[in-house]
């Protein structure tokens, strides 16, 4: 479940860029609070997200793997992660259902949504959700060099509540207030980092997005029960 956690979360003490600086245009400087607004603002509006990703994990012994694909995500906690390289592998969830298949393993692993913790994925504050403020405790601006240029680096400190995150960095667009890049770091110094690519949002994805049937000869593993 950590692995799972860890795939689609994202946000703190940021490890070595791993891609080179993305030049922008002059973007208006706000300060921390009036940044904050205008991200829970822009969330607030969104009914779905997507966007090339790509992904740095990093366990707690400094031992990294690199993958890139595409995200899908919708308002009502819908979301899809399509890896594309270094192994084709995919995370769907319809809402209710999350599916994990990797064709080299020939084996989808399929759990309720609410198993999946899904109510603690960092990274679906990428859409539809408000109110930074009651999910963090701490704000704090940092004088961080942004991996993408132009942007504004902020830390922020979950509630207690979340035990296994320590702290998320979010690198916004101040011109679109937009999340280009995430940083997550564990409690065990393990770290997650997320790089977002052609972003688009209300595009009206469609449900069947979201709906994932194992091709035949697959085999199935419903939390411990096998079919």
């Amino acid at each position: 479940m950590k692995t799972l956690i860890a795939l689609i979360l994202a946000f703190a003490a940021t490890p070595q860029p791993f891609l080179p600086p993305v030049p922008q245009a002059a973007a208006p400087v706000k300060d921390l609070n009036a940044l904050i607004d205008a991200v829970d603002k822009t969330f607030a509006s969104m009914k779905d997200f997507s966007a090339d990703f790509i992904q740095k994990s990093t366990n707690s012994v400094n031992q990294s793997q690199q993958d890139e694909g595409h995200l899908y995500l919708t308002r009502d906690r819908k979301m899809k992660l399509d890896y594309q390289k270094p192994e084709p592998k995919l995370w769907v969830s319809n809402g209710k259902t999350l599916s994990t298949y990797t064709p080299a393993n020939r084996q989808v692993t399929q759990d309720p949504v609410k198993d999946s913790l899904a109510e603690e994925f960092p990274i679906m504050f990428l859409v539809g959700r408000a109110g930074l403020r009651k999910e963090f405790k701490e704000f704090k601006k940092l004088e961080n060099k942004p991996l993408i240029e132009g942007d504004t680096v902020i830390q922020l400190i979950p509630n207690r509540k979340n035990q296994e995150i320590h702290s998320i960095n979010i690198e916004v667009n101040p011109r679109t207030n937009f999340i280009d890049h995430m940083t997550i770091l564990f409690t065990d110094k393990s770290s997650t980092e997320f790089v977002f690519l052609n972003i688009e949002i209300n595009q009206n994805i469609p449900a069947s997005t979201f709906e994932f049937t194992p091709p035949p000869g697959i085999r199935v593993v419903q939390g411990s029960t096998t079919q």
